[in-house]
């Protein structure tokens, strides 16, 4: 039996938690061991992915203990019960996403950044329409760098909303689950999708 259902793509920093994991593992290694700003430097030039394998290897994140974004997993549950695929796909290195999806049981699948390329932005727009095809598939993010991926998916899904990105994204169909504005959205939101 084929379902129709379309499928539910999440962001993990800023979007279903609160903090930044490359911010955390940044600070992390640097304030434990901070003659390692000069190999923080070389590892950032040889590229994001590659500065995120570093890090991994020498900070591991309380998972547990992140601030999770309560609004953003009732809605993931919401569909969830709806049956849609859920999928983590984040610029965060995959360890920890990995770990994040283990400990929340919440994703049927996880995408993320390695050693070797770094999902964000258009290399995450990219990837996300060649595995469902453009516009078959929703987006949750938060920050204008989500614009190439909310642009190719067929929900915008739009978490501690600006007005910057509320007016760049008038042009989508859009959910705003929360605003950083804490006004009302006088968009017309779209409800969660029924099946």
């Amino acid at each position: 039996m084929k379902t129709n259902i379309t499928p539910l793509v999440v962001d993990l920093d800023h979007t279903l938690i609160e903090t930044d994991l490359l911010f955390l593992s940044s600070l992390g290694v640097l304030v434990r061991r901070p003659w390692l700003v000069f190999h923080y430097f070389f590892w950032l030039w040889k590229g994001k992915g590659y500065l995120k394998d570093q890090l991994v290897k020498r900070f591991e994140i309380n998972i547990p203990e992140l601030p999770y974004n309560q609004s953003v997993i009732s809605y993931i549950l919401q569909r969830k019960k709806q049956g849609c695929k859920i999928v983590l796909a984040t610029a965060s290195h995959k360890n920890y996403a990995f770990a994040v999806a283990k400990h929340l049981k919440l994703f049927d699948d996880v995408m993320a950044s390695n050693k070797d390329f770094n999902l964000s932005s258009h290399n995450k727009a990219e990837t996300l329409v060649k595995r469902f095809g453009e516009r078959n598939f929703d987006y949750m993010g938060d920050h204008m760098r989500d614009l190439p991926i909310w642009e190719v998916s067929q929900l915008s899904i739009i978490v501690n909303a600006t007005n910057r990105i509320i007016a760049n994204t008038k042009h989508l169909n859009t959910l705003i689950l929360s605003s950083k504005n804490q006004k009302p959205s006088t968009r017309k939101e779209t409800p969660a999708r029924k099946t």
